[in-house]
């Protein structure tokens, strides 16, 4: 299910897999950063708390992470289950597992995602795969799409090509991010793509700059 811009698979997770994932972001206690000017006007908004680990702890990991945090980057290791669920999504989207990472997010009511881009370098496509572990249904906008996300979806899209939000949660919401850093070539870009081509701008002045890019 899905359109050129996004993917959805129904019930990707099991209940049991839910639970221990809600008990394990539970347990994350993420130590506070220094994060660049928008990325602290997203924070605010998420009335919550975040955590990134750098799972692949690569250059390009290492760039993406610490750019696109709010708390310190974590290398720590995670339960088996996250590993597990990487492989599935992997093997689901035919994309590698060289460069990945993740971030837990764990949203009290009346949190949002204010409309982003998600960090990129050059040659590579920030592609995120959500899960909503533990929400009410809600709508994702991606660009000018908003499809209905339900507990245990996975939702895939290129996060540095399309401009994503939420509207504001009335309940907690638990959700992790997958991060792939996955080549043009692999998700049928290339260098003259518009979207990339966008996305280099996106990165060449937001990256670059520590200033705020949506305050809406």
């Amino acid at each position: 299910m899905g359109s050129e811009n996004y993917k959805i698979v129904k019930s990707f997770i099991s209940d049991d897999e839910a639970s221990q994932i809600v008990s394990w972001v539970d347990s994350l206690n993420p130590e506070n950063g220094d994060p660049n000017y928008h990325l602290s006007e997203i924070s605010k908004a998420l009335n919550g708390k975040s955590c990134i680990i750098d799972i692949s702890d690569t250059e390009l990991t290492n760039y993406v992470t610490n750019f696109q945090s709010v708390s310190k980057v974590s290398n720590q290791d995670v339960p088996q289950i996250i590993m597990t669920i990487f492989e599935r999504i992997s093997k689901e989207n035919n994309i590698p597992l060289d460069n990945v990472f993740i971030q837990a997010v764990d949203m009290n009511k009346g949190g949002r995602i204010k409309p982003h881009y998600d960090a990129a370098v050059d040659g590579y496509i920030n592609y995120k795969c959500n899960i909503s572990v533990l929400s009410e249904d809600y709508k994702i906008f991606i660009d000018e799409s908003s499809p209905t996300i339900q507990q245990k979806d996975l939702y895939c899209f290129e996060a540095s090509l399309y401009k994503h939000w939420t509207k504001e949660f009335n309940s907690r919401r638990v959700f992790l991010s997958f991060g792939f850093l996955v080549p043009y070539t692999i998700l049928g870009r290339s260098d003259n793509d518009p979207r990339v081509r966008l996305s280099r701008r996106v990165e060449k002045y937001f990256q670059n700059k520590k200033i705020k890019y949506d305050n809406s």
